[in-house]
């Protein structure tokens, strides 16, 4: 009985890692979805739902190992998520990838090695639970249904898929279109902007969604799925503001050029909104985005 006790709290601290990691990732989504995208293995759309079906799992195995039926399957189950999750880190970390894995989304940085300590942790209290005796639930079959739709319920009610309103996002994007042509007038902004083909990326080198739509554009424009006109990226110049090449190198982002501007007229062309971004030609503004519509 005291083996079994002790065997049930093991399986509770594997099952509690796996729920905190869900949640985690949740209130970070953007950087998740990000980081899926970010291998150019899916498209946008995909990533946004792997990113979602991933957090499900792992909210709906933490819960599973907490009520404990079916203890043999679920610790297969996590034996196997575990084991996976430590070959993909593996291959992270012999590639040398040094970058943060999202394990704990935003809130704990760990990258590939640091997380495969933790897993390796994680499967040894699990192989410590092994032959743990299942518990006696009444309505087993109603339970092994409800776990995991309501799991993956949850994660899209509470964070839907950017694409799936995308239309909604698009028509919050505003320009302020005076300020934008009195901009040029005043040579406030560049003239090259109106010719040919470009897009103008309106960026605060400070924000967090700038950085992530600076992100998010490298990664699709490397896959082709975004304009390949050149980048020029409009900055609101503050203090402190980090350097801006050794910014684009981080993101990714194949910026050609970038000029400053004031914090005041940064502030009055995008109406105090950040990012902007403007896909022209020869002076006409075709596409605006915001962080979430970028598609």
């Amino acid at each position: 009985m005291k083996s079994n006790t002790f065997k049930y709290i093991l399986r509770v601290i594997v099952g509690i890692v796996f729920i905190i990691s869900s949640i985690a990732k949740l209130l970070s989504i953007d950087s998740f979805e990000l980081y899926i995208f970010g291998f150019e293995l899916f498209s946008l759309g995909f990533s946004y739902l792997a990113a979602r079906l991933v957090i499900a799992m792992e909210l709906a195995l933490g819960i599973f190992l907490i009520i404990n039926i079916d203890s043999k399957f679920i610790y297969w189950v996590a034996m196997t998520v575990l084991s996976g999750f430590t070959l993909f880190l593996a291959l992270l970390a012999f590639a040398g990838n040094e970058e943060n894995c999202n394990c704990f989304g935003e809130f704990v940085n760990l990258n590939p090695v640091q997380s495969i300590i933790k897993n390796i942790i994680l499967i040894a209290i699990l192989l410590l639970s092994s032959k743990l005796s299942s518990f006696n639930l009444k309505w087993k079959n109603i339970w092994r249904i409800i776990i995991p739709i309501g799991a993956i319920a949850t994660i899209f009610i509470v964070s839907p898929p950017d694409n799936w309103r995308y239309e909604n996002y698009n028509r919050g994007v505003t320009l302020n279109e005076e300020a934008f042509r009195e901009g040029f007038e005043t040579s406030v902004l560049p003239q090259e902007i109106n010719e040919g083909e470009k897009v103008v990326c309106f960026y605060s080198l400070k924000c967090e969604f700038c950085r992530k739509s600076a992100q998010k554009i490298g990664t699709m424009r490397r896959m082709g799925t975004f304009s390949n006109a050149e980048i020029i990226a409009i900055i609101g110049k503050g203090e402190d503001s980090p350097d801006p090449e050794r910014y684009f190198e981080e993101t990714k982002l194949d910026c050609s050029k970038y000029y400053y501007i004031s914090p005041s007229d940064f502030l009055r062309i995008t109406n105090g909104s950040m990012p902007l971004i403007l896909v022209m030609k020869d002076g006409e503004v075709i596409e605006k985005f915001r962080y979430r519509d970028i598609h």
